[in-house]
C-alpha cells in the first residue's frame, strides 16, 4: 500500500485524496479525507476548531492542510501544527507527533484570528481536496 507525502507547501492540514502522477489530484477521485470546522467569534475575532479525518484505505505520512479564509482575517495563534501562512490561504504542516494519520483516524488542530470569515468551503491535505463534513 502506498503512503501520501508531505506536499512542498503546505499548512494546517489538507487532507488527501488518491494521488495520480506527481502526487495531482484524480479528478475522479474519491475524497479521502474529511474536514469539521467549527468557529466561535467573538469581538475582533474569532477561534476555530478543525478536525480531519482520514476517510480513505491509504495512511497519510505527513500532511499540509491549505483552506482560505477572507482576506480580512489573519491568524495569530495555531496549535497542534506549524502555521506556514497566516493570511489569504491559509497553510499549516504536521508537527511529527501527528504525521501520520491511519485510515479511520483523525487530528485536531486549531487556531485564533483577528478580523472576521466566513467559513472556508474548501480544505485541501497535500494538495488533494477533503469533503467538508455538513
Amino acid at each position: 500500500m502506498s503512503q501520501i507525502g508531505r506536499a512542498v507547501l503546505g499548512v494546517a492540514l489538507t487532507v488527501a485524496g488518491i494521488a495520480g502522477p506527481a502526487g495531482t489530484a484524480r479528478a475522479d477521485a474519491p475524497a479521502a479525507c474529511e474536514v469539521s470546522y467549527k468557529p466561535s467569534r467573538y469581538t475582533g475575532g474569532f477561534t476555530a476548531a478543525i478536525m480531519v479525518r482520514n476517510i480513505g484505505t491509504e495512511t497519510i505520512n505527513g500532511w499540509t492542510l491549505e483552506f482560505p479564509l477572507d482576506t480580512s482575517a489573519t491568524v495569530v495563534d495555531f496549535w497542534n501544527g506549524d502555521l506556514l501562512s497566516a493570511s489569504g490561504v491559509v497553510a499549516a504542516r504536521d508537527r511529527q507527533w501527528n504525521a501520520v494519520v491511519r485510515p479511520g483516524g483523525s487530528i485536531n488542530i486549531g487556531f485564533r484570528a483577528d478580523g472576521t470569515s466566513g467559513a472556508p468551503s474548501q480544505f485541501t491535505v497535500n494538495d488533494l481536496p477533503c469533503q467538508v463534513a455538513s
